[in-house]
C-alpha cells in the first residue's frame, strides 16, 4: 500500500527537467515543495493527452471516489479486472509525480514511520492510473488519480507487503505511450510487465520525525532523520 508520499523538490523548473515533461501554468504558479502528501490532497501528476507530443505535469485529486472512501491504489495485478480501475487502464495512465513514499514500522503506539526516497532525493513518478469525473449539475471536470502497486522489494518488505510502482525515464514513458490495438490478455502482460517492484539499490530508507503521523503537518521537520528504533534484546532461554 502507499499511503503517504512526498515532493520535497524545492523549484518546480527542476521537477519538469527531471521527468523530462512539460508543466501547466498552474503548476508553474501555484507549485510547492510537499512533505506529507495524504488521500484526497491535491497533487501533480503526468499525463500524456491525446494528439499531445509531449506529456505534461497538470493536477488531480488522490483517491478514485467511491462510497468507502477515495480509492488510493490499485493493485497492478488485478487492475484490469477490478470495475472502478479497468478503463483507466486502457485511456488514463498517467505518472504520480513524487519524491519518496513513507511506511510505518512497529508495534501499535509506536509505530516507527520511514521514508523511502532516492539516494539523492531525486523526482521520480509513481505508476498511477486516472480518470476524469464530470459533476452533472456544473459541468466540472475533477481528475482523480490512484497509484498502482506491486510486491514489496527486499527493502520495504520488512515494513509492508506491497509497495507503489515506480517507473524511471524509460519505464514512464512506455507506460504513458503503451497503446495496444486490443484490449487481450497478451496486451495486459505486456504492460504488466513494466510493473515490477523497483531494483533494490534504486531506494533508501530514512527513519524519520513521528510528526509526520499527522497529516495536518506538512513542513520539513515531517522528514527529519531520527535513530532507528532499538530492537528488543534477544530473551534468554532458561534451559
Amino acid at each position: 500500500m502507499c499511503g503517504r508520499f512526498t515532493l520535497t523538490t524545492a523549484d518546480y523548473v527542476s521537477v519538469g527537467q527531471a521527468l523530462d515533461a512539460d508543466f501547466t501554468r498552474s503548476f508553474a504558479e501555484t507549485y510547492q515543495p510537499r512533505f506529507n502528501v495524504a488521500p484526497s490532497d491535491s497533487h501533480w501528476i503526468v499525463c500524456l493527452e491525446p494528439e499531445a507530443p509531449r506529456p505534461a505535469i497538470g493536477l488531480g485529486t488522490w483517491g478514485f471516489p467511491s462510497s468507502r472512501g477515495p480509492m488510493i491504489n490499485a493493485r497492478s495485478e488485478t487492475m484490469h479486472v477490478r470495475p472502478t480501475f479497468r478503463d483507466a487502464v486502457w485511456s488514463g495512465r498517467c505518472g504520480v509525480v513524487t519524491d519518496g513514499f513513507l511506511e510505518w514500522s512497529g508495534p501499535k503506539g509506536a509505530r516507527q514511520p520511514y521514508w523511502f526516497h532516492r539516494p539523492d532525493d531525486a523526482p521520480f513518478v509513481f505508476a498511477g492510473l486516472y480518470r476524469d469525473d464530470v459533476n452533472p449539475d456544473s459541468g466540472e471536470v475533477s481528475r482523480r488519480f490512484t497509484v498502482l502497486t506491486t510486491r514489496p522489494n527486499p527493502l520495504v518488505a520488512p515494513h509492508h507487503d506491497r509497495m507503489p510502482v515506480i517507473l524511471d525515464s524509460r519505464g514512464s514513458d512506455a507506460w504513458l505511450r503503451w497503446s495496444p490495438t486490443a484490449r487481450t490478455p497478451e496486451a495486459v502482460n505486456e504492460l504488466r510487465g513494466l510493473l515490477e517492484p523497483v531494483a533494490d539499490q534504486w531506494l533508501v530508507s530514512t527513519p524519520v520525525s513521528r510528526r509526520v503521523s499527522d497529516v495536518r503537518n506538512d513542513d520539513p521537520e515531517c522528514l527529519e532523520p531520527v535513530d532507528p528504533p532499538t530492537p528488543p534484546p534477544e530473551q534468554q532461554s532458561l534451559f
